[in-house]
Order: structure tokens, then sequence, then C-alpha cells
């Protein structure tokens, strides 16, 4: 744990984070999984790369896999992101709690995966 810096604890908190979100209600009584088509596999897969980045980060003695990880966490969560971004703008429903945490949980992961990047 001693090898985790910034980048990879927020990726990791935000990744944990979105997980959980995905269960909490983002449109009326809706959660992710049952309001989206794919977007809710997009989230998860940022959120799983978030989590990884981490795990690698502190269980790896190279840096390939981390910073390809980091690499491929950056790119699916900015995406996330921009789908989170217009499914709050173009909402199918009375918009809830999770939506907006889970929108800071992906950004989280974005953050962090960036920064994660640009140390190594």
């Amino acid at each position: 744990m001693h090898r985790l810096r910034l980048g990879e604890v927020i990726a990791g908190t935000g990744g944990v984070a979105l997980l959980a979100l995905m269960w909490a209600p983002w449109y009326d009584d809706t959660n992710a999984w049952s309001a989206f088509a794919v977007i809710d596999v997009v989230l998860a897969l940022a959120a799983l790369l978030g989590i990884a980045a981490a795990v690698l980060q502190a269980t790896r003695e190279s840096p390939a896999w981390p910073v390809f990880v980091d690499v491929i966490g950056t790119v699916v969560a900015f995406v996330a992101v921009v789908l989170v971004v217009i499914r709050l703008l173009d909402a199918p429903g009375p918009r809830a709690w999770g939506v907006f945490a889970g929108f800071v949980s992906c950004l989280a992961v974005l953050v962090g995966a960036w920064l994660a990047m640009r140390t190594e």
C-alpha cells in the first residue's frame, strides 16, 4: 500500500464509490442498471478500471501494467463523464441524488487516472 500515489488513491476510491452508486436511485426510483442500456456498462468498466489502477500499482513491481490501465482508464472515464453529463442535461425522468453522486465518482476516476498517468 505504500506504493500508491494520490492518483491511484483517487481513482480507486472513485471506482469503488461509482460501482456502489450504480444501485442507488439515479432517476426517480430507477438505478443506473435499469435506467441505461449501454451507459451502465461503460460506467461499470470505468469503475473497475479505477479500482484496477490502484490494485495494480500496489501489487506490481513493473510499471507497465499500471500505466496501461491508467491510460485506458483515463479514456474510458472521460467517455463515462461525457455520457453522464449528456444524461444529466437530457434526463429520462426526475433526477435523484445518485446521478449527481455518480457524476462526482466518474469525475474522481477520471482525475485519479489522469494524475496517475501524468506522474508516471
